[in-house]
């Protein structure tokens, strides 16, 4: 004896066994399956949103010895210089000569590194520590203040730290007198 099939809709007042119990349990047996596959594209489309996460703060580390990092510097003070929205900075570090090149401008790119290029004016960091969890780098070239640069490798995180120069570096004259804070800025990706 077969089981009784009722019928759920009908096309035209027309019997049909499109719509019986048994073709409606199939049906929501193949719904669990669809929402597994939402599970699947979320988890998917997460998985793509980190890796664009860590791909947009665009740090590169080469061979242990060479870094590249780009983006825009975010300061953490209110007292900062009004940045220009399109200014973009550009970072390399070689620990083989020991420096760091920081270049900031609106057209950075360009053929060759950032150490021997002619058309950019870096401004240069002597890296005074580079291991396995990042490095330091710091430059006095700047007039009235000492850079510091922080790269953390396990976060991908870029730090400039600027302070006034100690009124005993010899640059203790009336235009050194307005820098009077340390400013922190951290490094993030250009479109935020």
């Amino acid at each position: 004896m077969e089981p009784e099939h009722e019928p759920l809709c009908l096309k035209h007042n027309e019997t049909s066994d499109q719509f019986t119990r048994g073709r409606r349990l199939l049906r929501v047996e193949g719904a669990k399956g669809a929402g597994v596959m939402k599970q699947i594209l979320a988890l998917v489309l997460l998985t793509l949103m980190s890796g664009g996460t860590a791909f947009s703060q665009q740090i590169k580390i080469t061979n242990h010895t060479y870094l590249a990092a780009s983006g825009k510097w975010k300061s953490d003070s209110a007292m900062t210089k009004p940045a220009d929205p399109a200014a973009k900075v550009e970072i390399e570090c070689d620990k083989k000569i020991s420096l760091c090149a920081v270049a900031e401008g609106k057209n950075l790119q360009g053929e060759g590194n950032l150490f021997t290029r002619l058309d950019v004016s870096p401004v240069h960091y002597t890296i005074l520590r580079w291991d396995s969890a990042g490095l330091v780098a710091q430059t006095s070239a700047r007039d009235c203040v000492i850079g510091k640069l922080v790269i953390d490798f396990k976060t991908k995180s870029v730090t400039m730290t600027e302070a006034p120069k100690s009124k005993n570096s010899g640059e203790d004259n009336e235009f050194c007198s307005v820098f009077t804070k340390t400013v922190t800025s951290r490094l993030v990706r250009s479109n935020s």
